[in-house]
């Protein structure tokens, strides 16, 4: 069994021996005259036939700030060389050889808008030669292409991002650039994924076409495009849905009541945490001014609704602190703030309001208790109104009967004794002063009442405002799809 082992090891490095020896032959014989700085063309003014294809291994990045985007690729190239040709009868029925790219010629095409500098592939492979002249080429690559972004609907947008493939001293004259082939032997005119492809999480590819196109130096290019869409779901719960979130705490500052003491910091916390939002988009988005993000104006948007409700908590801070020692209640504001309003916003009081007409008509006195025709009667029963010299607290002062009219009054009233008019005086006071007192409380909860219904009013307007607000701004950006047609898109 030994023995047999090993003649069949010693035929074997015999049959590759073999082998090995009829490809260095080979590659003799079509190295005596190579030249690979001469173009494979047999005739002058021959265009030599070279078709690029493209295998996307993976889309590794998109880099917004440097505009680049970042591939995992396998380039795919094809041409005839008539100078590594032979008969496979002639030489132990090899059909293809490997060789080093080094040492035969090769269409110098590269990556023309790349963003790093670096036009060569990754890794120089070996170099297939077929017996009937063919060379394929597929060597590994890593491009980092620069890519345009617009940032108008960021981030419901769509990219797109071209990759040019170019000789860089062959024109249309010497070498004729075509879309590489399949099995079949049609065209390929899109980017083929590999089948170890692995998905980027942040963008999904849409399409993948690819085109031939002629400048006006007469250099040909195969462009491969790359329609990317973004997926929003990162920016959607951690941006937009804390945003929103924020908008509606600081709408319901206007619920906070003033008491509470804590609507001016609430409003100003708010902001604060907005803008550390806008600080973070600002190291994501790219910085141009071609256009504004639609997340940024909708942050600005925010911004703007927070900064009026801090000026307007303001506003309703000092209408609530209001008093009769400092201000007096226009009528104007009385008519809208206490009997126009509250109906429509629900927040009617408990106690009834004080019709507007008592303090726009006086009080006609009655006959029958102003004159009077027995002092005596008139002492025991005396006039209805001087006990209550205002019916309400809007009546004016002229249009009431005051007790001093009766003590000092004109002759229709009896002028009482010193001791009983020192009596009254005092009663007088008295009166005057609850009256005063009373009449300063209802004016301080009108006040805070007024104040109440303006903040009441200020969340409905926000609420309606951030509504078709947010509605406006992010409905634009559903009509920002991504094109059926990528070559029909602008």
């Amino acid at each position: 069994m030994q023995a047999l082992a090993i003649i069949l090891v010693v035929s074997c490095l015999g049959v590759l021996a073999d082998a090995s020896e009829a490809e260095n032959n080979l590659t003799a014989k079509l190295y005596k005259d190579y030249n690979l700085k001469v173009r494979p063309a047999k005739e002058t003014g021959d265009r030599v036939r070279v078709r690029v294809g493209m295998t996307l291994a993976s889309l590794v990045s998109v880099t917004e700030k440097n505009e680049e985007v970042t591939t995992n690729v396998f380039m795919d190239l094809a041409w005839t060389d008539y100078r590594l040709s032979w008969n496979p009868a002639e030489h132990d029925n090899i059909q293809v050889l490997r060789i080093p790219s080094a040492r035969v010629w090769r269409p110098d095409i590269y990556l023309i808008n790349n963003n790093d500098g670096v036009f060569d592939v990754a890794l120089h492979v070996h170099i297939q030669v077929y017996s009937d002249g063919m060379v394929t080429w597929t060597p590994p690559a890593i491009y980092r292409s620069t890519c345009g972004i617009k940032v108008t609907f960021f981030p419901f947008d769509w990219q797109n991002c071209s990759m040019v493939f170019r000789s860089y001293t062959y024109d249309a004259s010497e070498i004729d650039l075509q879309h590489t082939l399949d099995k079949k032997g049609n065209e390929v005119r899109e980017v083929t994924i590999d089948s170890s492809f692995s998905e980027n999480g942040e963008w999904l590819i849409r399409h993948m076409p690819s085109r031939k196109n002629v400048g006006d130096n007469l250099y040909e290019d195969i462009t491969f495009y790359l329609i990317i869409e973004r997926k929003p779901l990162f920016y959607v719960f951690n941006i937009i849905i804390p945003c929103l979130l924020i908008t509606i705490i600081a709408i319901f500052n206007f619920y906070l009541p003033p008491d509470a003491g804590e609507k001016m910091g609430l409003s100003i916390n708010v902001l604060l945490t907005l803008t550390v939002f806008l600080l973070l988009l600002a190291d994501k988005v790219p910085e141009t001014s071609l256009g504004v993000p639609i997340i940024v104006n909708y942050l600005m948007f925010t911004m703007i609704l927070v900064t009026f409700s801090v000026i307007l908590s303001v506003v309703v801070l000092n209408l609530h602190h209001r008093s009769s020692s400092t201000h007096d209640m226009p009528l104007w504001v009385r008519k809208i703030f206490i009997h126009l309003l509250p109906r429509y916003l629900g927040l009617l009081r408990p106690k009834k309001e004080t019709p507007l007409e008592l303090g726009l008509h006086p009080k006609r006195e009655t006959p029958g208790c102003v004159n009077r025709a027995a002092d005596e009667y008139f002492i025991r029963k005396p006039n209805c109104n001087f006990l209550h010299p205002k019916q309400n607290r809007y009546q004016n002062e002229n249009q009431t009967s005051d007790m001093r009219r009766f003590i000092n009054g004109p002759s229709q009233y009896l002028t009482l004794p010193p001791d009983l008019k020192s009596a009254v005086d005092a009663i007088t006071y008295i009166a005057e002063q609850l009256q005063a007192e009373q009449d300063d409380g209802a004016l301080t909860e009108d006040w805070q009442y007024v104040a109440m219904v303006v903040d009441r009013l200020f969340l409905w307007i926000f609420v309606i405002f951030t509504t078709v607000g947010t509605l406006a701004i992010f409905m634009d950006a559903s009509f920002n799809g991504t094109p059926l047609d990528p070559f029909l898109s602008p």
